[in-house]
């Protein structure tokens, strides 16, 4: 058979197949990388073309940024921000004004993920202080951050993926496609933001219900307390706690400090510190896990550091009925000879566990922290004497870093701009965190997610297949005549395509399959291609409306208590609003009304 007749079918069949499964649940790298292989092996696109996506200098530039967030995180820097930007204000509206105006200038420049993850405990702290339901915050602070993302082309990673893509598709056949600058989708990406936070400010206490958190009961265990020593000699001893920076902590609360065998209840600012002091902190496991890097404060006597033993980290367990020391103490019951682990803080129904962790009695139910080897998974992972266990990393927190790390940032940021092109800044970039002490090489390794890179290559990999079957051409003759050939229909239904995918699939997978429908169908329509490659790009980060369309719907969707209606009640009308002020933009700055 004509290979003309039967590639189109195959392809087509490729991504209908992907798609459904993405949509299932299936893990999104594997299902394109196994996509990919189908087309190859069938002859669609050779060995070479096939994985020349993999050497990309957009999937190069992503993994390169990972690196640069995470030396931001580690540094403390989103913390810091978030610290500064949270101020209450008079009234539900212009506390959301003050939380969703920030957060969008901020994540134009920094990774959605990670300030989403250090906001979120965050946000719910500055929630109760205010007398606010945390559902009212929390869906508005993240919807601002992605819409921040769509303001500079490192925003997300998708933006850079789209950029990506545009750079291997350039040739002779495409005229008018260039790569994207750093600032080519400012003049989009502004209007789009602004009206996006004024919907948000205006509409969240109209539509957004006071949640409780379905995990409630499950979520109070996770305020702990745990026991930190003050080294004696080290950077605290002699401090105050408010030199020492223990007074204002996001989520955490030092409440008690034990001395010579005295307790001094809710210690005051001006309050010095000395060494072999005991601090007892109660708050958030996110922010205990990072306290515990701080250079000065070791663990209490009984369970001594190992964080920086190979192969160490934080595990979080529930304990079982079943558990074998219900009734004793953990010294007592041997916890640390039994299971090779150190129990580092409790948590029982939100209630602070005073004494020493060793003279605790465990119950079921109680949530541990503890500090074990990472062979402690796999041993007791299936075990009967916990409910649940869950690894947590263990951060090489490094504040004293976050000059260094923001000055790499912002000279990324120029060097990005002033040469057009984000690879060579990224990587140099990337490069001086580690160099700079901003962060640790083994680190470095694991903030690239490998995951997404593969998403990120096997997509680009499949649009060369969607190109050369001849597939792309045949949708884009499809959507050309379905608008009656109006350039502007189509480019609407590019962007409803790449925004209904993007409800249920991955960004960087939905951007990757409509990619090459966009180029064709602005061919086409023989109109410029570039406001079809951001009506892409614009609707790649358009997910709103349900909780699995972006990866941070799903880090608020169980600490704020939502439910999938509540979603669709208040992140459908913005999605609707992002398409208009999108294809707006883009009919308006493109001169598109003056054409056919």
């Amino acid at each position: 058979m004509d290979p003309v007749l039967w590639q189109p079918w195959l392809v087509g069949a490729v991504l209908v197949t992907a798609i459904t499964l993405m949509a299932r649940g299936r893990a999104p790298d594997m299902t394109l990388l196994f996509g990919l292989v189908v087309v190859m092996v069938a002859g669609v696109i050779d060995a070479p073309t096939a994985i020349r996506g993999f050497g990309n200098e957009g999937l190069l530039t992503v993994a390169a940024l990972f690196i640069v967030a995470a030396g931001i995180q580690n540094t403390g820097t989103i913390t810091l921000i978030a610290e500064f930007l949270l101020r209450p204000g008079i009234g539900i509206r212009t506390t959301l004004a003050n939380l969703c105006i920030p957060m969008t200038l901020v994540s134009a420049f920094l990774n959605n993920t990670p300030i989403v993850a250090v906001m979120t405990p965050a946000t719910i702290d500055f929630a109760t202080k205010q007398g606010y339901s945390r559902s009212k915050l929390l869906m508005p602070m993240c919807f601002a951050v992605t819409l921040g993302g769509t303001i500079t082309i490192i925003g997300t990673s998708t933006n850079l993926v789209v950029s990506g893509l545009v750079d291997s598709a350039m040739n002779a056949a495409t005229p008018g496609l260039h790569s994207i600058g750093f600032f080519e989708i400012t003049p989009i990406g502004i209007p789009l933001a602004v009206v996006g936070v004024l919907y948000l400010i205006f509409a969240a206490p109209k539509l957004l219900p006071q949640r409780i958190p379905v995990i409630e009961p499950l979520a109070d265990p996770r305020q702990y307390t745990a026991r930190l020593a003050v080294a004696a000699g080290g950077p605290l001893d002699g401090r105050t706690i408010a030199e020492a920076k223990l007074r204002r902590l996001t989520g955490l609360f030092l409440v008690e400090i034990e001395r010579s065998g005295d307790s001094i209840s809710a210690p005051g600012p001006d309050h010095k510190l000395r060494g072999k002091d005991t601090l007892i902190f109660a708050g958030a496991v996110e922010q205990i896990v990072t306290l515990r890097s701080t250079p000065g404060l070791d663990p209490d006597a009984e369970a001594p550091s190992t964080s920086h033993s190979r192969g160490r980290m934080m595990i979080e367990a529930v304990v079982s009925n079943s558990f074998p020391g219900l009734g004793s103490s953990i010294r007592e019951f041997g916890f640390r000879a039994r299971y090779d682990a150190a129990v580092i803080a409790v948590a029982r129904n939100g209630e602070r566990l005073a004494g020493r962790i060793g003279d605790i009695i465990l119950k079921a139910g109680d949530t541990l922290l503890i500090e074990a080897n990472e062979s402690f998974l796999a041993r007791n992972r299936s075990s009967r004497d916990f409910f649940l266990i869950s690894g947590l990393p263990t951060p090489d927190f490094r504040p004293q870093r976050a000059f260094i790390a923001s000055a790499i940032l912002i000279a990324m940021i120029c060097a990005a701009t002033y040469s057009g092109s984000m690879l060579v800044p990224a990587l140099a970039a990337a490069v001086a965190m580690v160099a700079l002490g901003c962060l640790r090489a083994d680190d470095a390794r694991t903030s690239i997610h490998l995951s997404i890179l593969l998403v990120i290559g096997a997509g680009l990999g499949l649009s060369k297949a969607v190109d050369s079957s001849g597939l792309g051409a045949s949708i884009g003759h499809f959507i050309v005549g379905l608008g009656g050939g109006s350039i502007i229909a189509s480019l609407a239904a590019v962007y409803f395509v790449t925004a209904l995918l993007k409800q249920f699939i991955p960004n960087a997978a939905a951007a990757a399959i409509t990619f090459p429908l966009a180029l064709a169908t602005a061919m086409q329509a023989q109109a410029n291609p570039m406001p079809f490659v951001f009506a892409v790009l614009f609707a790649s980060s358009a997910a709103f409306a349900t909780p699995i369309g972006y990866q941070t719907n799903l880090m608020i969707y169980g600490p704020g208590g939502y439910r999938f209606s509540d979603f669709v009640r208040y992140g459908l009308p913005l999605n609707i609003i992002a398409f208009v002020t999108t294809i707006t933009m883009l009919v308006w700055q493109y001169g598109l009304w003056t054409t056919k």
